[in-house]
């Protein structure tokens, strides 16, 4: 038991309220088996082609997110649409601060995946933003986003797509 905590207290509250009014991470409750730290979860709700991607087919999305520079997390592969509506979900625990997050969109061929343009910046493909786990809100847009807002970007390069995605933290 953390010390300044009374014992009758912890047993008249709970557990999990006083783990939740403290923010102690106490055996049981959600805080200590999640660990420190929150966890940021994109959301994909669709991904549209705005032009013909493949020559003799349909795409076959998916998309990969890089979370604070960890490894990607990678979503299945939606077969043959020109727009889905997949709610991909893809997660990973962070500390608590400032993080990046990459969100690139892939066309699946046989031989390779090419990266679908979702930036309508000139030569540059993916989507590069921020995160602040404190204060719940997404960086790096001309206009600011808070968390469970849907973001919509569209590529204007050739192979492009629009996406709609959400970020939230729990």
């Amino acid at each position: 038991m953390a010390a300044g905590i009374d014992k009758a207290r912890v047993r008249r509250l709970g557990g999990l309220a006083l783990a939740m009014a403290t923010g102690l991470a106490i055996a049981g409750s959600p805080l200590y088996a999640q660990g420190p730290g929150r966890e940021v979860t994109v959301t994909i709700k669709t991904v549209k082609a705005l032009d013909k991607l493949d020559a003799f087919s349909r795409a076959d999305f998916y998309a990969q997110v890089t979370i604070a520079g960890g490894p990607p997390i990678v979503s299945p592969v939606a077969k043959q649409a020109e727009q889905i509506a997949p709610n991909w979900v893809l997660s990973k625990r962070v500390p608590n601060g400032r993080h990046t997050i990459r969100l690139e969109v892939f066309d699946k061929d046989l031989t390779k995946s090419e990266p679908i343009d979702i930036n309508r910046l000139p030569n540059k493909r993916v989507l590069d933003f921020t995160i602040d786990t404190r204060r719940c809100s997404v960086g790096g847009f001309a206009q600011a986003h808070r968390c469970g807002d849907v973001i919509v970007r569209g590529g204007d390069e050739n192979k492009k797509a629009e996406v709609a995605f959400t970020v939230d933290v729990r």
